[in-house]
């Protein structure tokens, strides 16, 4: 008997190869550089894969089939060089494709290429520069439609910005008159190039347009990030408030310390720099979201238990002087608790569950508010990333757990570019009726890269100027968003230690920011 059930098993088994194997795509893939050159595998890797990655391993690039009825999870592409044949494979039926991709004078963007929304069957040919450009225009012109029908107050486009659509029209066009495979491939190069300057441009306009509008001014929000590094700094507090309050600026994230010796928040002494900050702001009328515990600062021994109690102390203390608890900060980062030995995502969204049950029963009238990682290709597997994580754990309770989910976005890490709005539109489609913020956004840390580059390669001064510019109206024209911002490094880059001297990254967004009274 057992003999036969093992049999019976192995027979299973055999069937379920046979099928997912006769499910299988592979489709030739034709790819080139912006030179026009026919790209192999290594070459392809390199030109999807961050800067500092020498030698991209193939078997982890930033590609992804995604199954056209939405059946089973997305998979990460195999890309095999045989000859001259470079191929791309998944298992399952048609399917999506979703990448990373250099855009010339544009960096690099998460891209979808969909062949017309029917998706890539197996033995297709896939000369990916044309259908990423063909995509991505279709998608904007979607895009551009929703913003002028659906939105109030609706989208009325400018000239510059209607001149810069009918510029993606037409080169699209050109490129598809172009016979040649590599004219044609840098053809669509600039397609693509023209699509996603349109795309920007109409986003932020109509962006600045909706935070124009009577009703929407009360509700929007535009912020700064203080980060701890500001516990260290109180010499300053009153020139960084009073600078924030300048920018035209009405929000301020305030990032608590670990506080190792303390971390649970249980003595008068462990607030004593943060009251004083705290403080300031309010007579500046700044409102303030607190980020209870950086996404980089989760020790390893974290658990529910603590992390209730460090809230328990925290919003007892502050109660009725913040108006957003930040509970959650990039909950679905693979780092929380430690690189080395990260918590699970279970663990995690468990002690963020119990902050936000503490914080509720103590302070049911403000805000709570969780973050979470703006990453698709660049996620290290499904379960962390953006889309996975709230499939998931949205049914199990996140849901309804936050009153404003924010959104955290580092192009340097995980490229944004023309998915801007489509990551909202996702978080949007997945918790219908829950407001957004672009709650954390920033580029590069210290001066040198290392990463993907934005704008140029070599100008990372000039990268984070065009997304202050960019972004933060941008932030305003998306589905569900109360704007946002809060640039992460404003104390590194905006408001530096030594002479209260701001920064001309400051004087963008608050030139920027100056938009909004004209």
């Amino acid at each position: 008997m057992a003999a036969l059930e093992e049999r019976t098993a192995v027979t299973a088994a055999l069937l379920l190869t046979v099928a997912l194997a006769a499910k299988a795509a592979t489709v030739k893939l034709f790819v080139f550089d912006e030179r026009g050159h026919t790209l192999d595998a290594s070459g392809l890797a390199r030109r999807i894969s961050r800067t500092d990655e020498k030698t991209p391993d193939l078997a982890k690039l930033p590609f992804w089939a995604f199954s056209l009825d939405g059946s089973g999870s997305p998979v990460r592409v195999r890309i095999v060089q045989t000859g001259k044949l470079l191929t791309a494979s998944w298992p399952g039926g048609p399917a999506t494709l979703q990448l990373i991709w250099p855009i010339k004078d544009a960096g690099f963007s998460a891209v979808v290429a969909d062949n017309d929304g029917h998706g890539f069957s197996d033995g297709a040919a896939v000369f990916i520069d044309e259908e990423i450009a063909v995509t991505e225009y279709r998608l904007f012109k979607d895009s551009w439609k929703h913003h002028i029908g659906d939105y109030a107050p609706p989208y009325s486009p400018g000239s510059n910005v209607k001149q810069l659509a009918e510029e993606a029209q037409k080169s699209l066009a050109d490129a598809t008159r172009q016979s040649d495979a590599a004219k044609r491939a840098t053809g669509f190069q600039s397609a693509l190039r023209a699509t996603s300057q349109a795309w920007a441009a109409s986003l932020s306009e109509h962006g600045l347009q909706m935070s124009s509008e009577p009703s929407n001014i009360k509700k929007f929000r535009f912020g700064l990030t203080l980060d701890d590094g500001l516990m260290s700094r109180i010499e300053d507090v009153e020139w960084v408030a009073e600078s924030v309050a300048r920018s035209g600026a009405n929000w301020v994230r305030v990032v608590l310390r670990p506080n190792p010796i303390d971390f649970i928040y249980s003595r008068q002494r462990s607030f004593n720099e943060v009251d004083g900050i705290v403080d300031t702001l309010r007579k500046k009328k700044m409102s303030i979201m607190l980020c209870i515990l950086d996404t980089a600062q989760w020790p390893r021994t974290m658990s529910p238990a603590i992390y209730a109690q460090r809230i328990n102390n925290v919003v007892l203390h502050f109660k009725g002087k913040v108006s957003s608890w930040e509970v959650g900060s990039e909950l679905n980062g693979d780092w929380l608790g430690g690189a080395s030995a990260p918590l699970t995502t279970d663990q995690v969204f468990q002690i963020y569950s119990a902050g936000v049950t503490k914080a509720r029963e103590l302070d049911p009238r403000a805000e709570i508010v969780a973050t979470l990682y703006g990453w698709e290709a660049t996620a290290p597997d499904r379960a962390h990333s953006l889309s996975g994580w709230l499939k998931h754990y949205s049914p199990l309770g996140f849901a309804k757990s936050a009153d404003i989910v924010g959104l955290s976005l580092y192009p340097e890490d995980n490229p944004v570019g023309v998915s801007l709005e489509r990551v909202f539109d996702q978080v949007a489609d997945i918790l219908p009726g829950t407001p957004l913020i672009l709650s954390s956004y920033g580029y590069v840390e210290k001066d040198a890269l290392k990463g993907y580059w934005w704008l140029a390669p070599d100008d990372v001064e000039g990268a984070r100027k065009n997304l202050v510019a960019s972004y933060t109206f941008a932030s305003c024209a998306l589905r569900s968003s109360l704007c946002g911002g809060f640039w992460w490094q404003t104390l590194d880059q905006m408001l530096p230690p030594g002479r209260h001297k701001t920064t001309d990254l400051y004087k963008t967004f608050s030139r920027t920011m100056s938009q909004k009274d004209h």
